[in-house]
């Protein structure tokens, strides 16, 4: 079993600041210059949510996008709409709704992915070298944060 050395201290609060904010100018800038089909930015999550399940009831994909169940039904309806998932009741309980994907919801998913994939592969190409192999050696440890991130936020 691998051994893990935890950060003993902190770091300060402005690199932590810069880590933040950088992050999240990111993924902003990912979603302005890639959004497609009119879709907002939480249309996209929960497509994205719905085309990794495949198949997930309605009252798990509101706690995983964080939204209301009736903001939810909403998205869902536009996503309907666009011919991208359908809602269906459960098998075992009808009362309980899943959300599905369809096939034109994982071909339009899988192209917006693509799409945002070339355009970071694009800005990435853009940035000097070092700077380039620095941020790609530090995919492990962003990985890493995003799981503790995700962890800490299913644990409230």
């Amino acid at each position: 079993m691998k051994s893990v050395t935890r950060m003993s201290t902190p770091t300060d609060e402005t690199t932590i600041n810069r880590l933040r904010i950088a992050v999240a100018r990111i993924a902003r800038q990912l979603d302005r210059q890639s959004t497609q089909d009119g879709m907002t930015r939480t249309q996209l999550n929960v497509l994205g949510s719905v085309s990794r399940a495949k198949r997930i009831s309605c009252s798990e994909l509101a706690d995983i996008e964080g939204v209301n169940p009736t903001m939810l039904s909403r998205i869902l309806g536009r996503l309907e709409e666009q011919g991208f998932v359908r809602r269906v009741t459960g098998d075992a309980d009808r009362r309980v709704i899943h959300a599905e994907i369809t096939p034109s919801g994982s071909r339009a998913h899988l192209r917006m992915r693509r799409a945002r994939t070339a355009l970071l592969n694009e800005q990435i190409a853009a940035l000097p070298a070092e700077d380039a192999a620095a941020l790609l050696q530090a995919l492990p440890a962003l990985e890493a944060l995003a799981g503790v991130t995700e962890a800490a936020a299913n644990a409230r």
